[in-house]
């Protein structure tokens, strides 16, 4: 094993989106900084999100849109803060609704942009290196990798979570927490598909279908996924975390899916009745349009009614039937996919043993955390990577501060 005769003004444990910006921020200030990473490149995980498009934050930002055991005030609107540097790093940017995507539609520019600017500030990289531990001595800490020992007056552990463990993620970031004597809220995958046995998922698999799906007192609304195993799409993933939380706890619940969202019940029990006045159509036939027709299809059935059965043959009961299960068709849920298949971690190094001003850990001077390993999680729509740039934000504007 080698030993790295330089001592970094910083060293960052994670070479992700988190790490990558707060090296840049650190760098252009002058600072000597070095990017640790288990990977062979650098900000590998960028490439998977947003479905490879990268949607990397939201014009709509606010506390709202986060998740965490701790009050999330002090998170800000600072999107545009955002678009401005990456468009300082060259990358031009398109809208879709407040949905801020690259221009090029490749998750690939924004990897690459802030890889550029790292080999441009000449930031010592690291990579294919796995941090093995992280001691404190004197006045400076000692990084021990499977290759090499790095000192750094400062360290940010901005390494991760658990999610997509094939893209490198670990426990490591909650276990230097650990032994600095930091704690861990519960951990459980977010942005995350579920996992069901409900026969009816046989009959809807490959179905787009919009909807409002409730998990407990938790909602979302948008288009829903279904295949043969369980569902997915954005109201799914947005409150799934709840699902992997309490599938810790077994403590599951069925979900409802509201088919009809944009109906209340008495206005859908209206709609319906008129739909039935046309007494020469079956059931089917009368429903068509109110929503995907292989929902409508199961919702029929969940009423106990044969698809064929002509509306002049059904009554009062049969409606509020039919008004229930467009409102509240139930499906079993069995898990989540697992964080193999979540795109971030909920839970994470507790905001309480942090200053969340700067970043650092209240007990430990000179000990960062940045990103996904800490308690916060947020939506989909760009609200994760926002929270990484943040939190690399606050934590670069502490150690300029204090190293200048």
């Amino acid at each position: 094993m080698s030993t790295d005769e330089k001592l970094y003004d910083v060293c960052i444990v994670g070479a992700g989106f988190s790490g990558l910006v707060l090296a840049i921020k650190l760098a252009r200030a002058g600072l000597l900084v070095c990017l640790v990473d288990l990977n062979r490149i650098v900000g590998r995980r960028i490439l998977s999100t947003g479905n490879g498009r990268c949607n990397f934050t939201n014009s709509r930002m606010s506390a709202d849109y986060f998740y965490s055991n701790y009050d999330l005030g002090f998170i800000k609107d600072n999107h545009t803060e955002i678009l401005d540097f990456f468009k300082e790093l060259g990358v031009y940017y398109k809208d879709l609704d407040g949905y801020f995507y690259p221009i090029t539609n490749q998750a690939k520019t924004i990897r690459e942009a802030l890889e550029n600017e790292v080999k441009r500030l000449d930031i010592q990289l690291f990579l294919d290196n796995r941090v093995t531990d992280i001691n404190r001595e004197a006045d400076a800490f000692k990084i021990t990798t499977n290759r090499t020992i790095i000192k750094a007056r400062k360290v940010s552990i901005s390494c991760g979570g658990l999610a997509a463990a094939t893209l490198g993620s670990s426990k490591l970031g909650y276990k230097i927490g650990t032994k600095f004597g930091l704690k861990t809220t519960k951990l459980a995958p977010a942005l995350v598909g579920l996992t069901s046995k409900d026969i009816c998922l046989k009959e809807l698999a490959g179905v787009r279908a919009g909807g409002k799906v409730t998990y407990k007192n938790y909602s979302c609304e948008g288009e829903i996924q279904f295949n043969k195993d369980g569902i997915s799409g954005y109201p799914v993933m947005c409150i799934s975390r709840y699902i992997g939380l309490d599938e810790l706890d077994k403590k599951l619940s069925q979900i409802q899916i509201d088919f009809v969202p944009f109906l209340n019940e008495q206005e859908l029990e209206t709609d319906i009745k008129k739909r039935f006045e046309h007494n020469e159509f079956n059931v089917l036939e009368a429903l068509l349009g109110l929503c995907n027709e292989k929902a409508i299809e199961q919702v029929v059935s969940y009423s106990r009614i044969y698809s064929d059965t002509n509306v002049s043959k059904l009554d009062n009961q049969d409606i509020d039937n039919l008004v229930y299960n467009f409102k509240n068709f139930g499906i079993s849920i069995t898990g989540t996919k697992g964080f193999d298949h979540a795109q971030v971690t909920a839970g994470g190094i507790d905001l309480n043993d942090i200053n969340i001003d700067t970043m650092e850990a209240h007990n430990t001077t000179g000990l960062y955390f940045t990103g996904e390993v800490l308690d916060v999680d947020g939506i989909c729509g760009g609200y994760n990577l926002s929270w990484a740039f943040t939190s690399a934000q606050l934590a670069a504007n502490h150690i300029i501060k204090v190293l200048e």
